[in-house]
């Protein structure tokens, strides 16, 4: 009963995750692009969509995580000895799985805390008559580590896909 609690959990995690990243990008990115030609108010748009779920993603994350080591522990008996120094295709998978998600991780704690408020505090600092505009340096660079985190995740989730049978 708890190994199926597991794989519920961290299957809801992943589908929350990955549905929430890909509404971002593929829905409200655009929205927003169109919504600041129209109105201006599309940066705002973006940045309450995006506050409301970064604890979302980041809850799932630890989830993730969590429900991950337990299912390779327990169901699997993967523990460290085995998990560095065995091969195979179930291994070598779920290492490469393991690295990628340490990258996302560590890519995400970057968007999401530093360089994302940096950006949105250029974009809505105060700006005066003849101040030049915010710099767009800023929000190509949070763009494009979304779209690459977006990838690794979707390669994590072919992975996880492959881990089902060898």
């Amino acid at each position: 009963m708890l190994y199926q609690a597991a794989v519920f959990l961290h299957i809801l995690s992943a589908i929350t995750w990955v549905g929430g990243t890909l509404f971002l990008v593929i829905v409200m990115v655009p929205l927003s692009r169109r919504e600041t030609v129209a109105s201006g108010r599309g940066l705002n748009l973006l940045r309450q969509a995006a506050r409301r779920f970064v604890p979302v993603a980041w809850a799932s994350i630890v989830v993730l995580a969590v429900t991950g080591v337990y299912l390779a522990w327990d169901h699997w008996g993967i523990r460290p000895d085995n998990f560095f120094t065995s091969g195979g295709h179930f291994i070598s998978t779920l290492q490469a799985k393991t690295g990628l998600a340490v990258l996302v991780i560590g890519l995400s704690l970057f968007h999401d805390f530093l360089l994302g408020p940096l950006v949105v505090g250029q974009l809505e600092g105060p700006r005066g008559p003849g101040d030049p505009p915010a710099p767009t340096w800023g929000r190509r660079l949070l763009l494009v580590l979304a779209r690459v985190n977006l990838l690794l995740v979707l390669i994590i989730l072919f992975l996880a896909v492959s881990l089902t049978r060898p």
